[in-house]
């Protein structure tokens, strides 16, 4: 019902409702007054003898000659002053005629009773405006240009806006715009301005300013959330409670980050991009409709997938996760808008089930007067697409459909053997000491929030890394905590070096909620947290740390070390996940390439490394890592690779410390 109400005439109501209850808060501290001085607030059987009604005629007035007051602790203990029994306030009066003055009983104190009232509206004040303040978000976004009445901006921008309008433009979220000139406005769209409010700015402050845009700066100071789909989801937290329905069951659509979730990359990465590459040179030599839209239609043509499906009667694609509407369906409804809309689609039937979903976001929720004010060259006439071919599957990871165990790489002892002989001719990296291992950590470091059973060889884990980081780093650095999940090495590097900055990346949202609460136990200062995946940070920093990384994510941190020029101190972990993507090629040095290695042969290494506690595992965990170790070499990196101290605290014990 409150959907009829726009914000000025609730605006309005809040501060009518306010006035009045102020004017009738006056009224009644009137009235009270007054009725206190008619009345006295006496009991005249409190008087003492010699101010009775034998002395105080029944025709004499009384006049007050003293406010009522607080009694002392003494007259309230003696019950020297019978005035103090009844109330333990008294008021000083005097007979008019006789001039007798005595003290009587009164009720209360009028000008305390004023003094703690606006304390407590004072206190609720303050309270209100911290909570307020801390609800608070500031959302930067990029744009190429600004006219008097458009914008023009790329696509992840333009989601962002038309989103926060369509939840009715939240108050605590407050829009930055970033003008980059630079960037090629190809495949960008026009948006106008109208009832955008926004400022401009040249300067986006930290922990913002490490993360690619858009970013969202929590209210805390400290945090920020940077990815398309993380930012959508803090809009809506910061919205009206009204709109928390978008986020699904228990919050959770679209938590997971783009690198682990095919559906949260499809959503963020690969449609986006597919409308704007239709944007920028379709139709021209296509005949073809993009992929990402016949991925979509193949995936509203599954059987939904959703917590308690059994109660859900219309078990059909009606929205993009199945029967309800979600936070999903407004990031692609704006790519998918723009696809159709550029081609002229809305009546092709090779992705009818598509057209009708976008129908229903556009119409049924009205969604449509929003994307509409998206402005873009749109071809001038229909024509005939084909449909590219794609596997009849949702875009879940977990669809039973995808599962094909011919595609998986079973590892023979062979094959590891034939691995290993085809390294032999490349000289392997020799273990030292840990780097550092001979500096002292500070006494009072914050231990893990972890079991009792775990915390110490927790605890040497976290302490080989923190020398080592320590030994690199120096004063002013920025240290980052690359994978950090709940910050348990970045507080112990951020409370031994309060001269440099840390912060905590990771893209669980969770983890670094707990994160947040532990900096706040622990008062470091010194401490950001930014929620994002690791290709969205480009801060530059001077030391970036990991410890037990999973699988190509540690190949990923050195990676972003190396491109930073920034010292490493890595500890690697499951050698058996690593695997070749849109980033990282395997293998990645050049003597392992040119000894003949393939990457399937490298994969077998990183299987065999897996094999925990065994000398085979060892040898596999040395190979990869010489790898790894090798490749910061030819960047002009000093590197040593050392075992943890003792090698018992964990079977990932392999420390990787490379220095520019």
């Amino acid at each position: 019902m409150f959907d009829i109400y726009t914000k000025k005439r609730m605006l309005a109501a809040v501060i009518f409702l306010g006035g009045l209850t102020f004017i009738v808060l006056i009224f009644e501290s009137h009235w009270a007054f007054e009725t206190s001085s008619a009345n006295h607030f006496g009991n005249y059987s409190n008087l003492p003898k010699n101010a009775s009604s034998d002395f105080c005629k029944s025709d004499e007035e009384i006049e007050v000659i003293e406010a009522c007051h607080p009694c002392s602790d003494f007259e309230i203990a003696s019950k020297s002053n019978k005035a103090c029994i009844a109330t333990h306030f008294k008021e000083g009066i005097r007979c008019q005629k006789s001039g007798i003055s005595s003290f009587r009983s009164c009720e209360r104190v009028q000008w305390l009773e004023e003094k703690k009232f606006w304390q407590f509206e004072f206190l609720a004040f303050v309270l209100a405006l911290t909570i307020q303040i801390h609800k608070m978000g500031d959302l930067y976004l990029v744009v190429s240009s600004i006219d008097e009445d458009r914008i023009v901006v790329p696509l992840e921008t333009a989601i962002c806006v038309l989103t926060h309008q369509y939840l009715d433009s939240p108050t605590n979220v407050k829009i930055h715009l970033v003008v980059q000139e630079n960037q090629s406005c190809q495949s960008h769209v026009a948006l106008d301005k109208l009832d955008l409010v926004f400022d401009v700015v040249h300067d986006i402050p930290p922990p913002a300013s490490y993360c690619l845009a858009p970013v969202f700066n929590l209210g805390d100071g400290i945090s920020c959330v940077a990815g398309l789909c993380s930012v959508l989801r803090q809009i809506i937290k910061h919205a009206d409670e009204r709109w928390k329905y978008l986020l699904g069951f228990r919050e959770a659509c679209l938590v997971a980050c783009a690198e682990v979730s095919m559906w949260t990359k499809f959503c963020e990465v690969d449609l986006v991009a597919a409308a704007k590459e239709v944007i920028a040179d379709w139709p021209a030599n296509h005949t073809s409709l993009p992929l990402q839209l016949a991925r979509l239609e193949a995936h509203l043509s599954q059987p939904i997938r959703v917590h308690n499906v059994g109660k859900f009667k219309d078990q059909s694609h009606k929205y993009a996760e199945g029967p309800l509407f979600l936070v999903t369906d407004l990031i692609l409804a704006v790519p998918v808008y723009v696809i159709m809309e550029k081609l002229q689609l809305w009546t092709e039937e090779a992705i009818s089930l598509t057209v009708k979903w976008a129908q229903v976001i556009l119409d049924e929720h009205g969604f449509r007067p929003h994307v509409a004010r998206l402005e873009f060259e749109r071809c001038d006439s229909q024509r005939s697409w084909d449909l590219p071919a794609v596997a009849r599957s949702s875009l879940y990871k977990r669809d039973p459909t995808r599962y094909k165990p011919r595609h998986k790489i079973f590892t023979q002892q062979s094959d590891i053997e034939s691995s290993m002989e085809i390294v032999s001719g490349v000289d392997e990296v020799e273990y030292e000491d840990p780097f550092g291992c001979h500096l002292q950590l500070p006494p009072d470091i914050p231990l893990p929030d972890v079991p009792d059973k775990r915390l110490d060889r927790k605890i040497q884990q976290l302490s080989n890394l923190a020398k080592s980081t320590l030994k690199v780093s120096k004063a002013n650095d920025l240290i980052v905590d690359f994978c950090s999940g709940s910050g348990h090495l970045g507080f112990i590097i951020a409370h031994a070096l309060p001269g440099c900055s840390v912060v905590l990346l990771d893209n669980k949202e969770k983890s670094l909620d707990r994160a947040r609460e532990r900096r706040e136990e622990l008062r470091l200062n010194n401490v950001y947290i930014v929620q994002a995946n690791l290709d969205y940070f480009v801060g530059k920093f001077q030391v970036g740390v990991s410890l037990h990384a999973c699988g190509v994510a540690s190949d990923l941190v050195i990676q972003k070390c190396l491109l930073s020029k920034a010292s490493l101190v890595v500890c690697p972990c499951c050698y058996g996940g690593i695997q070749t993507n849109h980033v990282i090629q395997y293998p990645q040095s050049p003597e392992y390439r040119d000894c003949g290695l393939t990457e399937r042969g490298y994969i077998v290494l990183g299987h065999c490394a897996d094999q925990a506690g065994t000398e085979q595992g060892e040898r596999g965990m040395k190979l990869v890592d010489t790898d790894r170790c090798l490749l910061a070499k030819s960047q002009g990196y000093c590197v040593t690779l050392a075992k943890l101290i003792p090698t018992s605290c964990t079977t990932r014990n392999n420390l990787i410390v490379a220095v520019i």
